[in-house]
C-alpha cells in the first residue's frame, strides 16, 4: 500500500482521482493548496505525490523542490500543460514522471501507483540463460511490463534516440538474460517514467538524449523510491575520455563509446549483469544478518 499526496487546487478532480487511488487500496491525502501542501508532505511522508504545478503563489519549479526534502517516494507532475521545456524544467527540478490529466484518472492510476504485484520479492535476476538474437520476446515499446506468472518480471531500460542502435542493444540484453524485460524508449522522460514503474534491474541510456541531459535523468532515478537499486550503464557515440569521467561521476556503473566492435558493448553487459546479481546477493545477505540480529 503507498501512502499518495495529492496537491490539487481543482477540488472536482483531486476527489475523483482520490477515490480512485482508494480504490486501488492505498491511503490518499487531499489538499488544495502548495503551502498546505508542504505542511501535509512533511507530516506524511508519503511515497508518491501527484501535484498540479499551476497553483498560485509558487512556480512548478519552486515547489517540486520545496516538496523534495519531505517526499521520501516520488513526485509526479499532473497537469494540463504539455509544453516541452515545461517538462523540462519540472524534471530537473526533482520530478520523476510527467502525466497529463486530461489522459484519464485510469491512465493516471495506472501509471503511478503500482499494485501489489510489482513490490521486490526476494528473488534473485539470474543468469536467464541465452535466447536466439532478436527474438524480441522480452521487449515492449509500452511504458510498463505485463504481468507474468502474477507479478512483474525484472526489466532494463534501453533509452536512445536511434530505432537502430536502441534494438541492437536490446538484442543483446534479450540474448544475455531471458528473463529480463526490455523496455525500448526514445526520451529521457519515458525512460524516468519507464524505471519507476517497473521492477527495473539497469537503466542503459546514451550520453546524447535530446529532451533532458543524461546525467539529469540518471539523477532522477537513482532519487526515487528504490531507485539506488538501479544500475546505469551509459553509451555514447565515441570513446571521449571526459564524457566518460562526467558519466562515471554521475553514478555510471559502465561507460561504453562507439565503435562497439568485437562483442565489445556485449561483454560490458555482460559484465554489468554480473555486478548486479553480485550487488542482490550481497543485500539479501545483509538484509538476512540484519533480521537474525
Amino acid at each position: 500500500m503507498l501512502k499518495v499526496l495529492v496537491i490539487d487546487a481543482d477540488s472536482d478532480f483531486a476527489s475523483r482521482l482520490g477515490k480512485a487511488i482508494l480504490d486501488e487500496g492505498h491511503e490518499a491525502r487531499i489538499v488544495g493548496d502548495a503551502k498546505y501542501g508542504i505542511v501535509r508532505a512533511r507530516a506524511l511522508e508519503p511515497d508518491l505525490v501527484l501535484v498540479d504545478t499551476n497553483l498560485p503563489g509558487v512556480t512548478g519549479t519552486q515547489l517540486i523542490e520545496e516538496l523534495k526534502p519531505f517526499v521520501p517516494g516520488r513526485i509526479v507532475v499532473c497537469t494540463d500543460s504539455d509544453d516541452p521545456e515545461y517538462v523540462k524544467a519540472t524534471i530537473a527540478a526533482g520530478a520523476s514522471d510527467f502525466v497529463l490529466k486530461s489522459s484519464g484518472i485510469d491512465s493516471i492510476i495506472s501509471r503511478t501507483c503500482p499494485s501489489d504485484d510489482d513490490e521486490e520479492s526476494g528473488e534473485d535476476v539470474g543468469d536467464g540463460g541465452s535466447g536466439s538474437p532478436g527474438s524480441k520476446k522480452g521487449r515492449t515499446r509500452t511504458l510498463r511490463a505485463p504481468l507474468k506468472e502474477g507479478k512483474r518480471p525484472f526489466c532494463v531500460v534501453v533509452a536512445h534516440v536511434d530505432d537502430q542502435k536502441r534494438s541492437f542493444i536490446a538484442e543483446i540484453v534479450e540474448r544475455l538474460n531471458r528473463a529480463i524485460h526490455v523496455i525500448e524508449v526514445s526520451s529521457s522522460t519515458e525512460a524516468i517514467a519507464a524505471c519507476a514503474q517497473n521492477r527495473t534491474v539497469m537503466l542503459v541510456i546514451d550520453w546524447e538524449m535530446p529532451d533532458i541531459p543524461a546525467r539529469i535523468a540518471m539523477r532522477s532515478v537513482q532519487e526515487a523510491k528504490n531507485g539506488k537499486a538501479i544500475a546505469m550503464f551509459v553509451t555514447h557515440k565515441g570513446h571521449s575520455p571526459e564524457k566518460q569521467r562526467l558519466a562515471m561521476y554521475a553514478g555510471a556503473l559502465a561507460f561504453a563509446g562507439e565503435p562497439w566492435a568485437g562483442g565489445s558493448l556485449e561483454g560490458q553487459l555482460k559484465q554489468a549483469f554480473d555486478v548486479i546479481r553480485k550487488r542482490r546477493r550481497r543485500a539479501r545477505i545483509n538484509a538476512l544478518q540484519a533480521k537474525a540480529a
